[in-house]
């Protein structure tokens, strides 16, 4: 589940490029997924001195019926100033040709809503423009081979699986404004089936004996001056598009996910 929204639920995820699968070949798996939060002690300098929570990712849908997203991160911060309370929620639905893209993204700090975005956008002649009416009503074109979450997934997949190392791609969320892109920079190592020092949720059901690829993903604000990443994404990604291990890097701070449970969803399967 690698996407934008995972930088600030702290998880998340393009057109194929010419040197990867097709789209179509390319299966995700309907799911839920829980992860427990905790704060990355590896860290040095924080201010943060624990961390806990959850996040809950459910994705449904397939490429004919389009994909729908709901993720949920509730984090409590120990820091020096007193205990910091962060709910992050997403609810999104990708037309599976990605030409079409709806998106709600809320973010509470201690009850109090600091972030909200809601809004369309669609893919017109290669174009993707965004009518919002969160946080304000506005009307904003982002261009060409700008890719939706999904998109990016599918991409990120489908790179690995043609042994690409590098892929840098330009992705838009929602969030935190409905009109922010971050040009994106992903490293992915090589696959592995080794189920050593596996969650027991990884290693049942579905994603036994399947392959994954180690992933780590720099975002970067389109425009800005700033030569290091906003936030860093890692995370062990299966070819099925679930992700485990992930690490939610945003500079000052890092925090742990550890998957805890996941169940497959039923399959919405195309018509022949």
């Amino acid at each position: 589940m690698p996407s934008a929204c995972f930088r600030r639920s702290a998880f998340a995820a393009l057109l194929l490029g010419a040197s990867a699968l097709p789209a179509m070949a390319i299966q995700l798996s309907p799911h839920r997924a829980t992860y427990a939060v905790s704060l990355d002690a590896t860290k040095s300098g924080t201010r943060i001195n624990g961390a806990e929570g959850r996040i809950v990712y459910e994705m449904r849908g397939s490429a004919c019926a389009g994909y729908s997203v709901q993720l949920r991160q509730d984090t409590q911060l120990a820091t020096e100033g007193g205990r910091v309370n962060s709910a992050v929620s997403t609810a999104t639905w990708e037309e599976g040709d990605g030409k079409s893209y709806r998106f709600r993204v809320s973010n509470r700090i201690n009850g109090e809503t600091t972030e909200e975005a809601d809004g369309v956008a669609e893919r017109k002649d290669g174009a993707l423009t965004v009518t919002a009416t969160k946080p304000e009503a506005q009307t904003v074109t982002l261009g060409e081979n700008v890719l939706l979450p999904t998109q990016h997934v599918l991409r990120l997949i489908g790179s690995a699986q043609s042994g690409e190392a590098i892929v840098e791609a330009p992705v838009f969320d929602g969030s935190p404004d409905a009109k922010k892109v971050y040009d994106t920079l992903a490293v992915i190592g090589r696959e592995t089936r080794d189920a050593k020092g596996l969650e027991e949720a990884a290693t049942a059901g579905d994603l036994a004996g399947r392959a994954r690829f180690p992933v780590t993903i720099s975002y970067y604000e389109r425009g800005g001056s700033n030569e290091t990443p906003d936030y860093v994404i890692s995370f062990d990604m299966f070819d099925n598009g679930v992700s485990r291990k992930l690490k939610l890097d945003y500079g000052e701070f890092a925090l742990n996910g550890t998957l805890i449970s996941y169940e497959s969803l039923p399959k919405e399967d195309c018509a022949k």
